[in-house]
């Protein structure tokens, strides 16, 4: 017997669902039992109708995932068995009519499981596979502590599946089982947590003495590094226990926390496998076991680099420690009773430093601490962590470990009881390049293929440029030569086509009827884009006077032109009003040298909102970190300056950063911008800025448009009932619009072979394409000259004489060599806008393409 757990994207959608299927029907010798989450999205939005404080908010949801479910079902049982989920759509719709407490949630929540796990049944049904369906809630036994988070009862769970699964398991048909959800000693439905279907899976494999767990995610088991970071990073083909939950507590996604012990304790394989390839594909993933093999080169003894982010470290000072017996045992209990878990724990004579994940209770313990000792706070960091069996007897490895960090500041440093870990805490915003560092110390050169396999961009991609990029590099190639004889390398290509579509696919994802989009043109100013936008009535969202001067120049209406000032005189504040452009004022300064200059006239006030977000440090314009707006006590101030002025103020604007790939953070600045706007009697337009990312590195998602729109819409649509007006809602993006669009392209002018690399020389650099030095960016790379030659990892750099200047490092490119025309993929945005002519190298030039021929718009 076999337990075969399907998370969230093993379920997505009928073809996913058919995978699993035919995942079930190859193992169907083994007698499988089949573990499943919720369909990918449902929990989230669960939670979400759940919280919803409009009740039509909640039969909104209810309709939409009741027609999900029923679609799904439709597709991939028929539609004669929708009937069998009729009774759960209709238990959701009664419990979110008027919902309760945790417990009522928790109701909630668990239907998502259950819905999933019918339309598992169903479609295996429907394949020809007998299938069972079984509530795990007989079976998964929890403590009734907690129903949103329970901890199970370990004796009272294998007693019941011994009980009243055993034997149905033991059957001929296929057992479809839920995750996630238990019921406590009184009958109630409680839950094991986020995450949780990983942990039923093992403790039913435990239960049933099964021969191995089956965990089926998206991704070909645990990797060298998260790939969202490393795309260079490596699959682990087997890993000890230990070492499994180490990188499963410390951040690695592909396994809960929990999982590892009930499998642990039986002694039973875990298999981390990819539901996303076919069943005739042959299975990749990684095998965890009681002990795993230890590299016997020193270089290799790290398993892979973990990172955890959301960190708090809680610093507590007190002379009482010194030689006080039971000191510690205080502090600990404290935490205790706030069930609050601690990760790490370092101390010195005086003070102890610990971080906890789980702030929830926060306030309680600090009170208590302060009883008796000094406690500081301080959030935002994170934990790298770097794993592997071999760290205990390997001399040197925290040497290389913090050779890798520098120049990053290490605020605690820790090795794991276990000794296979050494943890590192950090600011949470250095995370990403400490990572990549670490990697490159820990994981360059011939690895051993016994431990390590495929690296993740050939995994992902059958090999090192993924299939979007690999189709444009191929329309792009026959063209490219006669492009770079005629105008030289580097040389900016633009693809006004993409750029249109970009275009109409944001206008099409925001129904609210007076939307206006308005591109942020720093990210790219080139006058046939400008031109484009004025065709299509885009505005521009300008952040120098001479951007709002070339807009204007190029056909771009004043009117329709928001100038957001940072730092601008008092004279070019002026001149710009004067033109007919929109100003926007985030600073007291601005608001009090404007009116003086310009009583009666008409502004935007731009607010922080508290909420920041994007793909780097350097791009968070939000939150109480940031230079940038009113918060909303100075926006008050502003505000009653303006009146007194007879200064209008009509727009409410706020930008949170850039490179965001989730409606989350927008949708949460949104709510407190809708709040102030009601402050704000003459207003006309909520601007919500841009900052809307795109899928730069492998295995990255794209924002979710039509939920991004949709959420905004209602948000806008709230406020106008309440202020009983119709409003305008603006956005600014400005990346989205022409990253993908455009190419730099480069020649090879050297290759190098030097300590066991291979540097690949182009005629360009960090001058004209920053964004990797500064950014730490990741930019897809084609050889259009070679396309199919034998793939190498290089490292790919410039010609300029700084140590940063590095487009890619270890990246697998069809063998470059000298003279070979490479692609720079995805360089549409701020590229060419933040070229400068450093070491005196001259501006690369632009041209433009429609379809597969070069215009001059």
């Amino acid at each position: 017997m076999i337990v075969m757990k399907f998370g969230g994207t093993s379920v997505a959608d009928a073809a996913a669902v058919r995978r699993l299927g035919d995942l079930v029907a190859a193992r169907r010798e083994e007698q499988p039992l089949v573990v499943v989450s919720a369909l990918a999205g449902v929990t989230d939005a669960l939670v979400a109708a759940t919280n919803a404080k409009a009740a039509e908010e909640r039969t909104q949801a209810t309709a939409r995932l009741a027609a999900r479910h029923e679609a799904l079902m439709t597709e991939v049982a028929g539609a004669e068995q929708v009937a069998a989920l009729r009774p759960w759509l209709e238990a959701l719709r009664v419990r979110l009519t008027s919902p309760g407490d945790a417990a009522a949630a928790a109701e909630v929540l668990a239907l998502g499981e259950i819905l999933s796990s019918t339309i598992v049944a169903a479609a295996l049904a429907a394949r020809g596979l007998a299938s069972r369906w079984f509530d795990a809630r007989h079976v998964i036994r929890t403590a009734g502590e907690d129903p949103q988070r329970d901890p199970p009862d370990l004796e009272a769970t294998q007693r019941l599946i011994a009980t009243h699964l055993a034997r149905e398991a033991a059957g001929d048909a296929v057992v479809v089982t839920q995750g996630f959800i238990a019921s406590d000693p009184a009958g109630r439905t409680t839950l094991l947590g986020r995450g949780g279907s990983d942990y039923t899976a093992a403790l039913l494999g435990q239960g049933l003495g099964a021969a191995r767990i089956e965990i089926w995610t998206d991704v070909d088991g645990v990797l060298t590094a998260p790939p969202q970071l490393v795309p260079a990073a490596r699959r682990v083909k087997v890993l000890s226990f230990t070492e499994a939950a180490e990188l499963a507590y410390f951040g690695a996604k592909v396994l809960h926390p929990a999982t590892i012990r009930p499998a642990l304790d039986a002694g039973i394989p875990v298999h981390v496998l990819n539901a996303r390839r076919s069943a005739a594909d042959e299975p990749r993933g990684t095998i965890i076991v009681p002990a795993a093999p230890v590299a016997r080169d020193p270089r290799w003894v790290a398993k892979s680099v973990a990172v955890k982010r959301g960190i708090t470290v809680i610093t507590i000072n007190s002379t009482r420690m010194l030689g006080a017996v039971g000191f510690l045992a205080r502090i600990f209990a404290i935490f205790e009773r706030a069930r609050t878990a601690v990760d790490l724990v370092t101390t010195s004579e005086v003070s102890v430093s610990l971080t906890v994940d789980d702030t929830r209770a926060l306030a309680p313990i600090l009170e208590e601490l302060k009883t008796f000792a000094q406690a500081e706070v301080e959030h935002g960091r994170a934990i790298v962590c770097v794993v592997g069996e071999g760290l205990r007897n390997t001399p040197g490895i925290a040497a290389r470990v913090l050779r890798a960090v520098v120049p990053t500041n290490v605020r605690m440093i820790s090795q794991g009881a276990s000794e296979i870990n050494v943890s590192l805490v950090i600011a949470g915003d250095e995370a990403d390049g400490v990572v990549r560092r670490l990697h490159d110390e820990l994981f360059q050169g011939r690895l051993p293929r016994d431990t390590f396999g495929e690296r993740f961009d050939e995994l992902e991609h059958g090999g090192p440029l993924p299939a979007p990029r690999r189709a444009e590099a191929a329309r792009l190639a026959p063209m490219a030569e006669d492009l770079a004889r005629r105008h030289g390398t580097p040389l900016y290509v633009y693809d006004l086509d993409r750029v249109e579509a970009q275009i109409m696919r944001v206008t099409a994802a925001v129904p609210h009827p007076r939307f206006r989009l308005l591109y942020s043109m720093k990210a790219n100013f080139n006058p046939a884009i400008l031109r484009m936008m004025a065709r299509h009535g885009v505005g521009v969202d300008a952040v120098s006077p001479m951007e709002a001067r070339r807009a204007v120049e190029h056909g771009v209406p004043a009117d329709a032109v928001l100038f957001t000032a940072n730092n601008v005189a008092t004279d070019a504040l002026v001149a710009i009003h004067d033109l007919g452009v929109r100003v926007n004022l985030g600073a007291l300064s601005d608001v009090r040298r404007f009116a003086a200059a310009r009583p009666g006239a008409s502004v935007m006030l731009r607010l922080n909102p508290g909420v920041g977000a994007g793909h780097h440090a350097h791009v968070v314009t939000g939150g109480t970190e940031s230079k940038f707006g009113l918060g909303e006590e100075d926006l008050g101030r502003a505000r009653d300056e303006l009146t007194a002025a007879g200064v209008h103020v009509v727009g409410l604007h706020s930008h949170i950063g850039s490179g965001i790939l989730e409606p989350a953070p927008f949708l949460e600045a949104a709510e407190v911008v809708m709040r102030v706007a009601q402050t704000l009697p003459d207003l006309e337009v909520v601007d919500l800025g841009g900052g809307i990312g795109v899928p730069y590195r492998p295995g990255e998602d794209e924002m979710d448009l039509p939920a991004l729109g949709a959420g905004l819409t209602a948000a806008m649509h709230r406020l106008e009932e309440r202020l009983g007006r119709p409003l305008a809602l603006w956005l600014e993006p400005g990346r989205f619009l022409v990253a993908q669009a455009g190419t730099l392209l480069a020649r090879v002018t050297c290759r190098k072979e030097m300590n066991e690399r291979v540097y690949v020389g182009l005629d360009t650099g960090l001058n004209h394409l920053i964004r990797p030095a500064f950014y730490g960016s990741y930019h897809a790379i084609s050889n259009l000259s070679a396309p199919e030659g034998p793939v190498e990892a290089v490292e790919v750099v410039g010609n300029i004489c700084e140590s940063s200047d590095v487009f890619a490092a270890g990246r697998p490119l069809p063998s470059p060599q000298e003279s070979h025309l490479l692609a720079i993929h995805d360089a549409g945005a701020y590229g060419f806008a933040m070229a400068s002519h450093y070491n005196l190298w001259p501006l690369p030039r632009e041209v433009l393409l429609r379809g597969d021929r070069e215009v001059s718009e």
